[in-house]
């Protein structure tokens, strides 16, 4: 129950709770169990992911902002998708990646391996 209880805190935490539970548990020297290492790793590598891909975005929008026609449709479609509040007061992005995060904390709480695409398969070979 602890172990399902660790990995969907990590999840709702954006990896957090992860990460402090690797580090006590380096620290005491207690192995991790397959199901909480899957999950604490997959959620940070998740949101490590979603926090450079905005990252990549920001920069590559700053760029196209400046071309003349491009520019300002391209700014208002970005400001629709993740800044202007639609959904329960998240933008659509946002609620993306809350929705996410609760499923996979969901999933997790029950014992089940939360499958994400291209990210359960690159955190099974870690």
């Amino acid at each position: 129950m602890k172990d399902r209880i660790i990995s969907s805190l990590s999840y709702l935490t954006s990896g957090l709770v992860g990460f402090i539970w690797l580090i006590v548990s380096h620290i005491r020297h207690d192995r991790l169990s397959a199901f909480t290492r899957f999950h604490i790793f997959q959620s940070i590598f998740i949101f490590i992911l979603i926090y450079v891909v905005g990252l990549v975005l920001n920069i590559l929008l700053a760029i196209v902002k400046i071309m003349p026609i491009i520019g300002p449709l391209t700014v208002n479609i970005a400001y629709f998708l993740k800044d202007f509040p639609l959904i329960l007061g998240f933008s659509i992005i946002n609620f993306a990646i809350v929705a996410l995060s609760v499923y996979l904390a969901f999933s997790a709480f029950m014992g089940r391996y939360g499958e994400v695409p291209g990210v359960s398969d690159t955190v099974r070979k870690m």
